[in-house]
């Protein structure tokens, strides 16, 4: 299908794979290229027409006391990011 972007989500219960919600994107045709954050938390993805698209692709994330933003990546993985300096 022209237009969509298709996401799995791992259900750890039942041990497979689960579809989650098509997301529509206009005039996306095709992903030509696919990159994700070495710390696994946003994917990008580049079409045939030239459209680059950033995806949030953590499981939570929320700031503590201002001063810091942890990212849940998965269940078992955790970035913390000093909000003042970006590290």
């Amino acid at each position: 299908n022209f237009s969509c972007f298709f996401t799995f989500i791992f259900n750890a219960h039942t041990e497979r794979w689960d579809e989650a919600p098509i997301t529509h994107i206009e005039n996306l045709y095709t992903v030509s290229a696919l990159a994700w954050k070495p710390d696994g938390s946003r994917l990008a993805t580049g079409s045939l027409c030239g459209a680059v698209d950033l995806y949030d692709a953590c499981i939570r994330r929320y700031r503590y006391r201002g001063r810091w933003e942890f990212t849940y990546t998965s269940l078992s993985s955790l970035v913390i990011k000093t909000l003042a300096t970006g590290e």
